[in-house]
């Protein structure tokens, strides 16, 4: 199988790609695809085949009571959910969706905020990348339960005991995985294009359902909101056992 790992951003010159062939106990780390398009993401996308599995970082969608609030806004008498609450109590449902909640206590640091911070235009490009997907034939199911999910690897670092965040603490931990030289020295040079590799990491703990599901009433939200997949504790070492 293969997995793609998908470091996003709002414009293509920080954007990056992880590929990984699983084979056995052996996983080769194909070296990263940089300045990563619209098109040559829809490309990666599209590609992948019944078993393989793509990990995104991004989220797949806002909060539901943010999109709510914006509709109550734009409406001819405009109104405002929360109205009579002050601070933190109006705003914390329109910041965070329930999987970044969630994700909060497994993770370094709190996850952003899509609906109050610069990382709605990462968002916003992937939705209309989920567009055009779904119009290839390609629908993305925001849960994970399909082929792509969403993935957030500074959470999937922590779970891993990865505190350094380099290559060499990577392979010193997965000796099982496979970088060629040049490939090791791109992912070590480049911030994205690691993101990218414990994103395609991740993929591959989704596909061994090694990840934290939706529970039936967190689904609900997630279908909408997306939901991040995070590996559990430990599970690196897992990860080449099919």
């Amino acid at each position: 199988m293969r997995t793609l790992g998908v470091d996003l951003s709002a414009r293509p010159r920080r954007t990056a790609a992880s590929v990984i062939d699983w084979s056995g106990e052996r996983a080769v780390v194909h070296p990263p695809i940089l300045r990563c398009t619209d098109e040559r993401l829809l490309e990666l996308l599209t590609a992948l085949r019944e078993r393989d599995r793509a990990g995104v970082d991004c989220p797949f969608g806002w909060p539901v009571a943010f999109v709510e609030a914006m509709a109550a806004h734009a409406a001819p008498h405009p109104d405002w959910p929360g109205r009579d609450a002050e601070g933190d109590d109006d705003l914390r449902s329109l910041r965070y969706r329930r999987t970044d909640l969630l994700v909060a206590r497994h993770a370094p640091r709190f996850p952003l905020s899509v609906s109050f911070d610069k990382l709605g235009s990462v968002a916003a490009r992937w939705a209309r990348l989920q567009a055009r997907l779904a119009r290839l034939g390609h629908p993305v199911d925001r849960t994970g339960a399909g082929r792509v999910a969403e993935v957030y690897p500074a959470a999937a670092r922590h779970q891993w005991g990865l505190t350094l965040g380099t290559v060499d603490e990577l392979t010193a931990a997965a000796p099982w995985l496979h970088l060629p030289d040049e490939a090791r020295r791109m992912y070590a040079a480049d911030r994205d294009a690691y993101d990218a590799l414990v994103a395609s990491l991740a993929a591959r703990a989704i596909s061994l359902a090694l990840t934290a599901r939706p529970t039936a009433e967190d689904a609900v939200l997630a279908r909408t909101e997306g939901w991040i997949h995070i590996p559990e504790p430990g599970s690196l070492a897992r990860l080449p056992l099919d």
